[in-house]
């Protein structure tokens, strides 16, 4: 692993470890009634809505974070034998930094949209003028 991918798995840890809110309650075995699990989509909304999650830019515009990283980090906060609560981490911080980076490639989109548009009506306003003159 490079050093760029070291460091975003790091900077996930650390996010997890710091803010237990984000985390599953594991399972216990003596548990009679688990706790239930929210879906991958309803995680990754909470996510989302998380200040400390979006500066992390697991998404961006130009693609999201490998799941392969994703999934390294979660398994230093949780082991991969608590499956439900491994893969619910997994898959929603996945879906978070795709929706993440659909949201950026839409604004970038739009930028692009504005640039052009200015540029075509800036090109419009300069052709008058040259005829006019």
């Amino acid at each position: 692993m490079d050093n760029s991918n070291e460091a975003k798995t790091e900077q996930i840890v650390v996010l997890l470890r710091r803010r237990p809110d984000l985390v599953p309650r594991v399972s216990q075995s003596y548990d009679w009634r688990p706790n239930p699990l929210p879906s991958p989509e309803d995680y990754a909304r909470t996510l989302l809505a998380d200040g400390e999650f979006r500066a992390l830019q697991l998404g961006t515009w130009l693609g999201t974070t490998d799941g392969e990283i994703i999934s390294q980090a979660v398994s230093q906060v949780i082991p991969p034998f608590y499956r439900p609560e491994y893969d619910l981490l997994v898959n929603g911080l996945t879906l978070a930094a795709k929706l993440q980076a659909q949201e950026g490639q839409l604004r970038a989109g739009m930028i692009a949209l504005g640039v052009i548009s200015a540029t075509l009506i800036t090109s419009g306003i300069a052709s008058m003028i040259r005829e006019a003159a």
